[in-house]
């Protein structure tokens, strides 16, 4: 079977890109799409940009037999398939409802029909890759009564493969005198690496460790809202630490290097949609403090690892929206971060249970086998 896919970014990569043993995966130019290319063109001619964000058509119809997008609605008649990390349609008009203390959706024709494509007969399901997210969508289709049974009948929750990466454990967690930490996040301040740096910068008084940086420093314009100077700012200085290592854009294999070295991970983030690399972490048994915001109570519990509890809506996506808001998160998030790490500092021998449990995890819900067989099931559906 050949599977079309629109794109091939690394959340199409974890979830989809030769997911399925035997089948043939083909990256589509982007000039198959013909929104894309409407919007290019009206660019080029009247410099007018066309918001085309989740809409995807055909109009030189390639030789496969599945079209699987990511995040986006397919308008023309090719079979297909959709995976999602937050909901479908996402649109300006869907993409931002759960993004406030009360969620909201203001009805709309635009979402209405892109949801009437999920109707049809040839789409042959949605897929969710967390409960959370799944729980998004639900609340979205509440709005569309007429088209909800339709749709939830489509709607399959399929959480990313991850293989084990091994590495000796056992050994590793026997000298934990010097705790080697590790946090992972393309944008340093949304995934909470300023509280943590603070906390610490406190701890680092009394406590041996060291801390490798893997980031890029990208800034957010809907969450914390820092610029580019800030963020740089910030990297000169935590350059000048010598208890900190900093990566920059490194390839994947080269993360899997330092996860297999690191004793804790760390991605108190502000917000996330799922949270690979605390599957890549847990996966060479590096137990991880995580927040509890939208899917990451799903992959990180206090079996396996810590969850920071912070102040959230009904759809689990964190309280920010206010500048009073964003204040009660930093103190909860570092209140909670410090007691978490000087609890483990008092008590390192926890690592040990806490990083099998994380690789015993993984073996039974992120089973690459279970997950192709989920994904072979959708794909051969009349």
């Amino acid at each position: 079977m050949k599977i079309g896919l629109a794109e091939n970014g690394y959340p199409i990569k974890r979830n989809i890109f030769k997911k399925v043993p035997g089948y043939d995966y083909i990256i589509l130019r982007k000039n198959n799409n013909l929104f894309h290319t409407i919007s290019t063109l009206k660019n080029l001619i009247f410099g007018k940009k066309i918001n085309s964000e989740g809409k995807y058509f055909f109009y030189q119809k390639p030789n496969i037999d599945i079209l699987h997008l990511y995040n986006d609605i397919n308008y023309s008649t090719q079979k297909w398939v959709t995976s999602f990390e937050t909901l479908v349609p996402r649109f300006p008009e869907t993409k931002n409802d759960h993004q406030k203390t009360q969620p909201i959706h203001h009805v709309n024709k635009k979402t209405e029909d892109a949801l009437k494509k999920i109707c049809k007969k040839n789409c042959l399901g949605i897929i969710s890759i967390s409960q959370a997210s799944a729980n998004i969508q639900l609340e979205l289709l509440k709005n569309y009564p007429h088209l909800e049974n339709n749709i939830k009948n489509k709607l399959s929750i399929i959480h990313p493969a991850q293989e084990i990466i091994p590495r000796n454990c056992e050994e590793i967690y026997q000298d934990t005198n010097i705790l080697q930490l590790i946090f992972i996040g393309t944008q340093f301040h949304l995934k909470g690496g300023i509280e943590m740096i603070e906390v610490l910068r406190k701890m680092k008084q009394k406590y041996e460790f060291r801390l490798t940086i893997i980031s890029s420093f990208k800034t957010d314009n809907y969450v914390t809202k820092v610029s580019e100077k800030e963020a740089a700012e910030t990297k000169l200085h935590l350059k000048k630490e010598d208890w900190i290592d900093i990566f920059e854009n490194i390839p994947n294999e080269k993360v899997i290097d330092h996860i297999k070295k690191s004793h804790l991970g760390l991605l108190p983030t502000w917000s996330d949609t799922y949270g690979f690399s605390v599957l890549e972490m847990q996966a060479a048994g590096v137990p991880v403090i995580t927040t509890d915001i939208r899917a990451l109570p799903e992959i990180n519990n206090k079996e396996c690892g810590w969850l920071i509890r912070l102040p959230q809506n009904n759809m689990k996506q964190a309280l920010y929206f206010t500048d009073e808001q964003k204040k009660h998160l930093k103190l909860t998030l570092k209140l909670q971060l410090e007691n978490i790490l000087l609890d483990i500092f008092k008590n390192p021998a926890q690592l040990y249970e806490k990083s099998r449990k994380s690789m015993n995890r993984i073996k039974e819900f992120h089973n690459p086998i279970e997950v192709a067989e989920k994904l072979k099931e959708i794909y051969n559906r009349k």
